[in-house]
């Protein structure tokens, strides 16, 4: 049975606890008082201690209280001397600079509304930031939108700000790099040591050598940016930024305020940042709607401003892109001879990609019909001109996209017309004499662009007057109303062969008023396009089609 106590061996830890407590109360102006009580004690116990007693007893019996008063009073200007010239100055190296959060705040909004573009705002930021906090470095990365890395965008530090006027430099973090994950999931600030680094570099080598590579990337972008502290930039839905701070003037450390104001400020920049970016979206947006408005007067200016000048040939065409530019394209060519060339086409895709190839393929049959000129009747001239055509646009696109196309050549001598059908929707050609018996135009070949080596028939029509050829994309007959059902080849029938006594144009708008009412309501999927041409009067026979 233990009777005594026992003695354990004495540490020194109580007193080390006690000393960092001791440290964390310490301040400039507190050990400054300090210094002054001690030095006012000095100083009175050295003016009443000795002969010095002895001589002041022989000035009176109130002496003493008029010495104390008077050094009491010498004190109270040093008190007031020293926290007015030297405190500030002492404090400058042995505590961090105060500042205020609101006035932090504010000075970033003035730069915000001084800053010319968003580089320059971001450099104001981070300069404001490093001269607040008396901080090292002070760097802003932003999140690049389709990679999701994490890139320099602006940096306190002059030979870094240097590097980023280089297209070159490339100081990333990748969206999968240890930190960025590390920042993502702390709600508070993430402080790196500098022996952190000499962990990473032992960890290295028992990684593969693609993590190795990663990792050592990631702390060769830290050590530029003298990363100490990273605070995450963050709207509600992600993560937008990251703000890097360097050490503190004489290495202080941030205090758990600091982190505070610092994450404060990282949700003010986050809405910088968001409102930034969309703003640079606006401008781009902007500039598409210029560059696609020029796009589709220049699109306006392919289609044909006239129609060609024949004797009694009624010609009429209408073109509209669902998207403003299209792929879709009709022409008319006139050749010196007076023969017609009719073409139709549907390219591949939409938008702007298709206007461009739609230009390609107006500017190089337009070049090849010039050279090829009229077609007779024993002449393969249009089946060469499409095959010449396949090939230049395969040499051109890769084999990347495709156009359906079709071209017809009528002759108002011999009242024929030569066509070539490559894998377009085949036009519909009603007879005169026979209102309701329509025959399809399909002799030709494969789609052009795809297969460079197609090889291509041309077929002609023997025409009588009053005789009527529809050409058409497949934006017509899909045209879709409320329910989804497609307008369709029967009511594009129906519609031509009770409208086939009236002039072209009146077939024109009286087939578009009826498939504008059929999709009323319903978004236009594709473009629209079709051409009508009506045989003029005079001696023709009866419509056959032979290869």
């Amino acid at each position: 049975m233990r009777v005594l106590p026992r003695i354990g061996k004495p540490t020194l830890k109580p007193f080390r606890h006690g000393w960092r407590r001791l440290k964390r109360s310490l301040t400039v102006p507190r050990v400054v008082v300090a210094a002054e009580i001690m030095l006012f004690a000095f100083v009175w116990v050295f003016v009443f201690s000795g002969s010095r007693r002895a001589a002041l007893d022989s000035w009176g019996q109130r002496s003493d209280l008029v010495v104390t008063l008077l050094l009491a009073i010498g004190m109270v200007a040093l008190h007031h001397a020293l926290k007015k010239y030297f405190v500030p100055r002492i404090e400058r190296y042995f505590s961090p600079v105060a500042y205020e959060e609101r006035q932090v705040l504010f000075s970033l909004g003035q730069e915000a509304r001084a800053a010319s573009n968003i580089r320059e705002l971001y450099a104001a930021i981070a300069n404001r930031i490093a001269t607040s906090f008396e901080a090292d470095n002070v760097s802003i990365l932003i999140r690049d939108e389709i990679t999701g890395d994490y890139s320099l965008a602006a940096s306190s530090d002059s030979s870094l700000a240097v590097l980023l006027a280089n297209p070159e430099t490339n100081l990333t973090l990748s969206r999968k790099a240890f930190t960025v994950k590390r920042v993502a999931n702390l709600s508070t600030p993430l402080v790196i040591e500098s022996d952190e680094f000499q962990i990473w570099e032992r960890a290295f080598d028992a990684g593969s050598p693609a993590a190795k590579s990663t990792r050592t990337q990631e702390r060769d972008v830290l050590k530029q940016l003298k990363a100490h502290l990273l605070v995450q930039v963050r709207t509600k839905d992600q993560m937008m930024g990251i703000l890097s701070l360097g050490l503190r003037r004489g290495h202080f450390r941030y205090s758990q305020s600091d982190r505070e104001v610092l994450t404060s400020i990282a949700g003010q920049l986050a809405l910088v940042i968001e409102n930034a970016q969309l703003a640079e979206r606006m401008v781009v947006q902007e500039k598409l709607n210029r560059e696609l408005a020029l796009a589709v007067e220049v699109q306006r200016r392919l289609l044909p401003k006239h129609l060609p000048e024949t004797s009694g040939l009624e010609l009429a065409g209408f073109c509209e892109p669902a998207r403003g530019v299209g792929g879709d394209y009709y022409d008319f060519i006139t050749h010196e001879d007076q023969q017609v060339g009719i073409a139709i086409a549907d390219v591949s895709g939409k938008g702007l990609p298709a206007a461009l190839l739609m230009s390609t393929v107006q500017a190089t049959l337009r070049s090849l019909a010039a050279r090829v000129g009229g077609v007779g009747k024993g002449s393969r001239g249009l089946a060469e001109t499409v095959s010449t055509l396949n090939r230049l646009l395969c040499d051109s696109t890769g084999g990347a996209n495709y156009v359906t196309f079709f071209y017809a050549q009528f002759d108002p001598d011999t009242k024929a017309l030569a066509y070539v059908n490559a894998g377009h929707n085949p036009p519909l050609y009603l007879r005169a004499d026979s209102i309701n018996d329509f025959t399809s135009l399909s002799c030709g070949g494969l789609i052009v662009g795809i297969f460079k080596d197609c090889i291509y028939e041309q077929a002609i029509v023997e025409t009588q007057p009053g005789d009527i050829l529809f050409a058409y994309t497949d934006g017509l007959t899909e045209s879709m109303n409320r329910e989804g059902e497609e307008f369709g080849e029967i009511r594009l029938r129906e519609t031509l062969a009770a409208h086939a006594g009236r002039t072209v144009h009146e077939i024109r708008d009286e087939l578009l008023r009826r498939v504008k009412q059929w999709s009323f309501g319903a978004p236009q999927y594709d473009d629209l396009t079709f051409v009508i041409m009506k045989v003029p009067l005079g001696i023709g026979a009866v419509p056959v089609e032979r290869s």
